[in-house]
């Protein structure tokens, strides 16, 4: 992993990590997401296929491509990572988590996402780009009308991650040619 600093002052600290899982770990969870097809109901703007450990390591759900197995092993690895970024970024919110969620989302193309803050269950948010090798990334605001824009870009493999608070306004997008798949962890207080 390595931090990349961005010029770009945000309401609240952020992290941007490249190379955030190494390379059979990555090859796995792109394994994880659902393909838009005939049936998908536009109207639900994202298809998301989701999984959920305990901070003890269980299981807590999963409907998502890859098998408990393959990614109770990544899990383990990454939960110290995403609960010392929840220290380093919001340490009064350490004590309410309970699990990571972890969300394969697929974005149809030349869908755009409103502009929003996190829900409050969320206590940390990472969001990594997994597909396509070009796409377009999340987007952060100083506020609800979009004023400030900023882009993360996309790379493949590359890592946003906050804490939700009240002016964390953001967004994301895809483009015109490729549908986007993006791994979201969550750390969360509850269910």
């Amino acid at each position: 992993m390595k931090r990349i600093a961005l010029d770009y002052t945000w309401t609240n600290p952020y992290i941007v990590l490249d190379d955030f899982f190494e390379p059979d770990d990555f090859a796995t969870i792109k394994n994880g997401f659902a393909s838009i097809d005939r049936t998908f109901d536009p109207r639900r703007g994202v298809l998301v296929v989701k999984c959920a450990f305990s901070l003890s390591g269980q299981c807590v759900y999963n409907n998502s491509r890859c098998t408990e197995r393959e990614l109770e092993p990544i899990n383990r690895k990454f939960a110290p990572i995403l609960l010392e970024s929840l220290e380093d970024l919001a340490p009064h919110k350490v004590e309410q988590a309970n699990y990571i969620d972890w969300g394969f989302q697929t974005t149809p193309k030349s869908y755009v996402h409103s502009i929003h803050p996190d829900i409050p269950e969320k206590l940390l948010s990472t969001v990594v780009y997994c597909h396509p090798d070009e796409n377009l990334g999340t987007f952060l605001f100083s506020d609800r009308k979009g004023d400030n824009r900023f882009e993360v870009p996309w790379k493949p493999n590359r890592a946003l991650i906050f804490s939700k608070a009240e002016n964390t306004w953001h967004n994301y997008s895809c483009n015109d040619i490729h549908e986007r798949q993006a791994l979201v962890l969550n750390v969360m207080s509850s269910v």
